[in-house]
């Protein structure tokens, strides 16, 4: 698929990380680049919503983080560039965003993995949305549903 002049430029690890991007998941960066729905950023009950979302996130063990961005992008892996670098299914530009969906008791979130999108719940409480979030962890990929 590449010219081989390209890939002398080199060597197995450089190439890996071009092609595969990096394993440290900088939850700041994600963060910074991510996009949210108005309603997120306008009010300041959804915005705690953002906050706990983040905190968690934080909290988390460097694997389980990694399976929420799988879930959430298709990929354990951050682009070289960081979040700023991240791609839709087509290879252009997508960045990560988020949608507030309307909470349904035992609701988990949705992904749209070619997007880059999780539609979060706007869970009443911290402790709702954190189990959601493990319960992804603990589901892996193992669902994939087209509408």
């Amino acid at each position: 698929i590449l010219p081989q002049h390209y890939l002398i430029m080199f060597d197995h690890k450089e190439l890996e990380l071009v092609l595969c991007g990096v394993t440290e998941i900088d939850v700041a960066d994600w963060k910074q680049f991510t996009v949210t729905s108005s309603v997120l950023r306008d009010f300041e009950y959804h915005s705690m919503k953002m906050y706990w979302f983040w905190d968690i996130l934080e909290n988390m063990a460097s694997p389980d983080r990694a399976k929420i961005l799988q879930f959430a992008t298709g990929s354990t892996r951050v682009p070289v560039q960081g979040f700023k670098g991240l791609t839709g299914s087509d290879g252009v530009l997508c960045p990560f965003s988020i949608k507030a969906i309307p909470y349904v008791r035992g609701g988990l979130p949705l992904a749209h993995s070619c997007f880059n999108r999780i539609d979060l719940p706007m869970y009443p409480s911290r402790e709702l949305m954190e189990h959601a979030l493990k319960q992804i962890v603990a589901m892996g990929p193992i669902e994939f549903t087209l509408k």
